[in-house]
């Protein structure tokens, strides 16, 4: 009997442990089974290995009271039941001690899944924050797309003026130069036409100024024969003078004697008068004869001198005309000189405008190349820009995709926290029952591993999201190094501009105001260069900023706009310069109107030359023309440099706000 109350005692105190072991775990379950789910899952299997235990004891038991019953009935036994029965006292007391520690290990389950219901929490509260954060990083992304198609659209339509602007300048350009051409090969040839005229009227005037030389030689010898034959009669001449004037002597020697002779006879007649009166009369007929005589003579002598003086003034009208050609041949060899010296020039002349044909070809071969040169470059440009296109297609398809991951997580949060809500009427369930309780655990261990899967998931989508902040980077750097270039070029093209400012210094007086004016716009280029230093300082500051958009994306946001309204800012300065090389293209045209009325003037100054067939004219006309056009070549150089460091300003504006978009879809994404 003992054993039969001891046996109907045992059920009733384990229903009683029983139930205050549920009741513990009924008030700790409301409040304690979301803190205990990670305990819990841990101690599991422990407290399942136990439960078996005591589900095996109690069947011994079973089978104990069975025997003592049998024993009992047979009164067999009766010492063999009672150690039985105080083994099992023990056995209980000790189950008792078990069951307490099952209990607190029910208890640490509670705790620990409290603790892992206030984790799904707070990643509850992130999913949320970062739902939110998509929710705001997708309105981002829209508005950024709106404004990127915005700055797209204003690149192309940009783009399409300049081009516009560039095939109009080019084509101007194109057809001065053609125009220019045209006019120099007409001037050219007009001069060649002019110089072979003039080379044949010097040829004509040279063959007719050897005749002349050639009769007038002949004429020459002529009246050199001449004087020689002038010379031998006046020598004659004097010869025979000279006789006169010894047979003069010899008479008037003789009437001298004569005379003496005649004072003889008169002496001699005062004593003899008769014969001295015959004598005399023969004296006086001799005198009369002698007389005769010297008439005749005087008339001789004077009819010699008359002769002599006439063949003296001829040979002094032959002496004069033997200088006046010796003076027409020193003017002929002069004009000989002068013609020769013309023919110099102008061969000089056909030289210089051979020179500059071929500088002019030179010229527009270059004005070629640097056609295809800017050809090549839009190309790099709108290629450049297609890959930009293609980088944003690309970055929404990642924000695209990150997008539908996120909803996908969202969805699995929910899924978990349906789950978990499950779990929680399970362990309110398995507060009745223990075994249910513990499959319960089991199962909400399972889901616990998958959310620790899912955490996982999560870790390596954000290891994902870092590779590919790690890419954006990289690219950043690599857009960095295509700064760096486009830094290097302007530094030649800079370098270039020097060079070019170094060969105008020896540009012509009438172009200074020109000069002075295109250095005030490379100033202001220097100027817009230094802002866009400014601006890519202002961009590395925006880069490491950029770093940290993370922690806030409204200051990305401010800054995108400061990009904005610096890229405004830039459109005025381009718009400006734009204006300033009208304004010098205006200055180039009054330069060429300038030059036209100097070319008239030199026509003018050309058509006197020709009147009066002056050289230092002709030279100075060469002069200035040659300075007026290496001018308007070294002024088209500088323009067509202005140019091309305004299209590379405004392709350097295009990359800043390509890499702009580009640094905000990344800083989004």
């Amino acid at each position: 009997m003992a054993l039969l109350q001891m046996a109907e005692l045992l059920p009733e105190k384990m229903d009683r442990r029983s139930w205050l072991w549920r009741r513990k775990s009924s008030e700790k379950s409301p409040g304690e089974t979301e803190s205990s789910i990670g305990s819990m899952s841990s101690h599991s299997e422990r407290f399942s290995d136990d439960q078996v235990n005591l589900n095996q004891n109690s069947q011994t038991l079973e089978v104990m009271l069975k025997t003592d019953q049998r024993e009992n009935e047979h009164n067999h036994g009766a010492k063999t039941l009672s150690e039985k029965l105080s083994e099992a006292l023990l056995s209980i007391n000790a189950k008792e001690e078990l069951v307490k520690q099952h209990a607190k290990v029910a208890e640490e389950a509670v705790s620990g899944w409290e603790k892992a219901e206030s984790e799904v929490l707070a990643l509850r509260k992130q999913v949320e924050a970062l739902t939110a954060r998509n929710s705001t990083l997708e309105d981002r992304v829209i508005h950024l797309d709106g404004a990127l198609k915005e700055c797209l659209r204003q690149l192309r339509q940009t783009r399409e003026e300049k081009d516009q602007i560039a095939l109009q300048v080019l084509e101007k350009k194109n057809s001065e130069s053609e125009s220019t051409l045209t006019s120099i090969d007409t001037e050219l040839h007009y001069k060649l036409e002019m110089a072979e005229k003039e080379n044949s009227d010097l040829k004509l005037e040279l063959s007719s100024m050897a005749e002349e030389l050639e009769i007038r030689l002949i004429e020459k010898e002529l009246s050199i024969e001449a004087a020689e034959q002038a010379s031998k009669l006046h020598l004659e001449s004097v010869r025979k003078v000279a006789k006169f004037e010894a047979e003069c002597r010899r008479l008037s020697s003789a009437l001298q004697k004569a005379n003496d002779h005649k004072s003889s006879l008169n002496t001699r007649s005062r004593t003899r008068r008769t014969p001295s009166m015959v004598k005399n009369n023969e004296i006086r007929k001799t005198r009369r004869d002698s007389h005769v005589e010297i008439d005749l003579m005087d008339d001789f002598l004077e009819m010699e001198r008359l002769v002599a003086e006439l063949r003296e003034n001829e040979l002094k009208v032959s002496r004069n005309r033997l200088k006046e050609t010796e003076w027409k041949l020193a003017e002929c060899e002069n004009e000989l000189k002068v013609s020769r010296s013309q023919l110099e020039e102008s061969e000089i002349k056909l030289a210089e405008r051979e020179y500059e044909l071929k500088a002019s070809r030179s010229r527009v071969e270059e004005a070629e190349s640097k056609l295809a040169e800017c050809e090549n470059e839009l190309k790099v440009s709108i290629s450049r820009l297609e890959e930009a296109e293609c980088n944003s297609a690309e970055r929404e398809n990642e924000l695209k995709a990150t997008t539908s991951r996120l909803e996908e997580a969202e969805r699995k949060l929910i899924e978990c926290e349906s789950e978990l809500r499950a779990s929680r009427s399970r362990l309110e369930e398995a507060s009745h029952k223990l075994a249910e309780h513990e499959n319960e655990l089991q199962g909400s261990k399972i889901r616990l591993e998958e959310a620790e899967c899912k955490l996982a998931e999560r870790e390596y989508k954000l290891m994902v999201s870092r590779n590919r902040l790690e890419e954006a980077e990289h690219k950043l750097a690599e857009h960095e190094n295509e700064l760096e270039r486009s830094r290097n070029r302007l530094e030649e093209a800079e370098s270039m501009l020097a060079e070019r400012e170094n060969e105008l210094q020896g540009s012509r007086t009438q172009l200074e105001e020109a000069r002075y004016k295109l250095v005030e716009c490379e100033n202001e280029l220097n100027t817009s260069r230094n802002q866009l230093e400014v601006a890519e300082s202002k961009l590395v500051e925006t880069e490491s900023r950029l770093e940290m958009a993370e922690a806030g994306l409204e200051t990305t946001y401010a800054k995108r706009e400061e990009s904005k309204s610096r890229y405004s800012l830039l459109e005025a300065e381009l718009e400006i310069s734009l204006q300033k090389v009208k304004s010098l293209e205006s200055n180039v045209r009054k330069a060429d109107a300038k030059c036209r009325e100097l070319e008239g003037e030199v026509s003018r100054l050309q058509h006197e030359a020709q009147s009066t067939k002056s050289v230092n004219t002709a030279e100075e006309f060469r002069f200035l023309r040659l300075k007026h056009d290496t001018g308007l070549a070294m002024a088209g150089s500088k323009f067509a440099e202005c140019q091309k460091t305004i299209a590379s300003l405004s392709r350097q504006l295009k990359t800043m706000a390509t890499l702009d978009d580009f640094l905000i879809d990344t800083n989004d994404s």
